[in-house]
Formats: structure tokens, sequence, C-alpha cells
């Protein structure tokens, strides 16, 4: 894990807490279709109930009913569980993964551009470069069944192959756009290159499920509100 991913996901997780206190349990978002409250639910089960969120992969309506009844807590209670982060390793609490910076941002910017008007979050160096950090780590899980090579590219120029294969496809985008790509949510601002029918392989390849899916049902899209480069679908 990157030194800098435990600083910035102790940022990322107090302005997280700080957007579902303002925008309200009943926003749209762009995690699966779910209201603002329920993707909360959805976090505070996978750090305080992670035994029950492993279980809840063979048996999806064991997850069910855990975010159901956590949903149940008082809104302000609820933030205040994420706002207080899930205390370590303890017995039924997620175990520190080196994900929890990347975790954290692709859900508040679920929030984020589920509103119609979003923009990018303004560069910002240090949370960048540990973005940059994160996304090549995650993109080697994102692209491991693309049937064709993939390089991350950044806007300054640097590059790294997430996926090794031929007639490599490039993806260009800040640092942020590149995480919130590959976990297939539909408005980002990424560029691919290469031959069409490679980056369609290479972008059908990413898996549905990284942060709590791709979103079943996504709010319309308006002026701006669209991926670049390519279309989800």
């Amino acid at each position: 894990m990157s030194p800098g991913a435990v600083t910035e996901a102790g940022r990322e997780r107090a302005a997280l807490s700080a957007e579902f206190e303002r925008v309200g349990p009943g926003v749209p978002t762009l995690c699966g279709g779910r209201t603002a409250g329920e993707l909360l639910a959805h976090l505070l089960v996978r750090e305080r109930r992670y035994l029950v969120s492993l279980l809840g992969i063979p048996a999806p309506s064991v997850l069910r009913a855990a975010e159901r009844r956590m949903a149940r807590l008082p809104w302000l209670e609820m933030i205040e569980l994420l706002r207080t982060g899930s205390g370590g390793w303890l017995p039924g609490r997620r175990p520190t993964d080196g994900l929890e910076f990347l975790r954290l941002y692709v859900h508040h910017e679920d929030i984020r551009r589920a509103r119609l008007g979003w923009e990018p979050r303004p560069p910002e160096v240090y949370r960048d470069d540990t973005l940059w950090h994160g996304a090549r780590t995650l993109g080697r899980l994102a692209y491991q069944r693309s049937p064709v090579g993939v390089v991350l590219r950044r806007p300054d120029g640097e590059s790294w192959p997430v996926r090794r294969g031929p007639r490599p496809v490039t993806v260009h985008g800040q640092p942020g756009e590149l995480v919130v790509h590959m976990c297939r949510r539909p408005r980002v601002r990424v560029q691919a290159a290469g031959p069409p029918a490679d980056v369609s392989a290479a972008l059908a390849a990413r898996p549905g499920t990284l942060f709590g899916g791709f979103a079943a049902t996504r709010p319309p899209d308006g002026p701006g509100q669209h991926t670049t480069g390519y279309n989800e679908g």
C-alpha cells in the first residue's frame, strides 16, 4: 500500500462523510442503482460486517438483509460510523487491503457524478499521484481478462502497462478518471486509443462488480454528461 494512500484515505473519508450529510439519504448515485442511503449502508456493511459481506458473495440475500438492517439506523449515526472508520482488524471488520482510498474515492464520485452538471475534481498533485499509484494496481485486476494489451496514460505523458498482450490499447485520462473508468461507472472523461474492435474488447473485459458494480439504473444524461472516447452503451 502506498504511504500516501493512508493519508488520502483519511481525507477522502472525511469528504465523503460530509457529502452524505449534505445530500441526504434519498438522492440517486451511480453505484448499482442505489440511493445515497443504500450506498452508505452498503459501504458500512463491508467495513463493519466484513464476514457477513463475504457470506453475501455466495448468498446475496444475506448481504441484502444486512444492508437493510444497517439502513434502519438514524442517518447521522450512519454517517458517524463512516467518519470514524472501520477501526482496523477486529472480529467482523474488514482488514486493511490497500484499496480503502480508492473505494472511498469511487463511492464519493458515485454521488458527485449522479448530478447533472458534474465536473471532474480540479487537479491536486498529491491526491492524483496517489490515485495514479492505485490505478496501476487496480488496472491489473480490471483488465485481467482483456484479450489485448492495455496501457494507462496520464496527461503528463507517464504511462503504465496493466495488461500485457497483443495490439495494446491506450486509455488516456486523469488518474481519478482512470480509476472511476475501471470501475465501469458510466460518466467519465477518458479517451481510449486503438483499433475500434480492440478498444471494445478491452473495455468489455472490465468486471461489473468493482466497488459495488456498474449502475443498473443511471440518471438521465444532460449536456456534457457523457463518456468521451467511447460509448458505454
